[in-house]
């Protein structure tokens, strides 16, 4: 009787993990599908988790929930608005002439293309080695012309899609407001036995998650406007949507500063090769600054992972989830890696 007890217990268990293991399969495997439907219920779940602890400050102030969370909308939609008359008429005015200019700057890449061509085709060097620099001249330019097509589609993409998140703010504003019910139906799904453990692993990863996330939106801020004053200041054109194109790029570590400067790079030697060594002296002063100083400061170790680690996860979550994978990658492994160490603690 026990025995058949035990084994109904070890079925169940297998039966659980099988299930999980189908549900990442099939999340995997339809991650397009899901991430048009899941994206603005995502996106409002991380803003109403960024935005909570404002709220809190406010409760502690002596608020309701209800007016705290008014509060804060009347923040947010202030800067919104403070943003929308300074910035985006600036941006949309860039995006615009950036695209409107592609076709130009194209034409550029190829004619400078068959000048270098020319010069060392020209030159004493040896057959082979013209070769060489010939193939590899014509991979930089498919590359070059590659990235500038990526730029016109990624924007008119973002632009075709940005009212299908219009819903976002509603969707955030009940979050925010029924936290406390969102989390009361949490428990109720942990098992008794296992609850306090789970929301003390809960507890952990809101301290890690949280303060890296917080972070890296500070710090990205901070190098966003550093890089925007420096190319204004160079006199490249599209600062400011280049000094946001960095700011969203340095979340991913390591690989992100050098996917920032390569669109700097690019338009400011197009414009003059002495604003492009001026524009990537700047961005290295800035980058130096900002791993050196703000990242230590404003994050530190939080996030406790091996570089090893990290580089891995960048891999897996831009292989998987693209762009938005790389961003996400390092506070997911972070989370495994709490999971993890719990469920050692707990088995051991």
């Amino acid at each position: 009787m026990l025995n058949q007890i035990n084994n109904k217990k070890f079925l169940f268990k297998l039966l659980k993990y099988l299930i999980i293991i189908i549900i990442v399969i099939l999340i995997i495997k339809y991650r397009a599908f899901l991430s048009n439907i899941l994206s603005p219920f995502l996106l409002s779940a991380l803003l109403a988790y960024l935005l909570n602890p404002i709220v809190y400050f406010f409760q502690k102030k002596g608020m309701k929930r209800l007016q705290s969370v008014i509060m804060v909308y009347i923040i947010f939609l202030s800067l919104v608005i403070a943003t929308g008359l300074f910035v985006i008429p600036k941006l949309f005015r860039d995006i615009s002439t950036l695209v409107e200019s592609i076709p130009s700057y194209s034409q550029q890449l190829q004619n400078l293309y068959k000048r270098v061509q020319e010069g060392y085709i020209n030159s004493a060097l040896p057959q082979g080695l013209k070769d060489i620099i010939d193939d590899n001249m014509l991979l930089i330019q498919n590359i070059v012309m590659s990235f500038l097509q990526n730029v016109a589609d990624s924007i008119i993409n973002f632009f075709s899609r940005i009212f299908n998140f219009i819903i976002i703010p509603v969707l955030t504003f009940y979050m925010l407001k029924d936290s406390e019910y969102f989390k009361n139906q949490l428990v109720l799904i942990l098992p008794k036995s296992k609850r306090s453990k789970v929301l003390q692993l809960f507890r952990d990863i809101d301290n890690v998650f949280g303060k890296y996330i917080r972070g890296q939106i500070l710090i990205s801020s901070v190098v966003g406007a550093l890089t925007t004053i420096a190319l204004v200041l160079i006199k490249v054109k599209y600062s400011l949507t280049l000094g946001i194109f960095a700011s969203i790029s340095n979340i991913i570590p390591y690989f992100g500063p050098i996917i920032g400067m390569i669109p700097t790079i690019i338009f400011a030697f197009l414009d003059s090769p002495t604003k492009a060594l001026y524009a990537a002296g700047s961005y290295i002063l800035i980058q130096q600054f900002e791993s050196g100083i703000i990242t230590p400061k404003v994050i530190g170790e939080s996030v406790g992972l091996h570089p090893i680690y990290v580089i891995m996860a960048l891999l897996i979550g831009g292989k998987i989830f693209g762009v938005i994978g790389l961003i996400i990658a390092v506070p997911v492994a972070a989370v495994i890696k709490l999971c993890i160490r719990h469920f050692l603690k707990n088995i051991i």
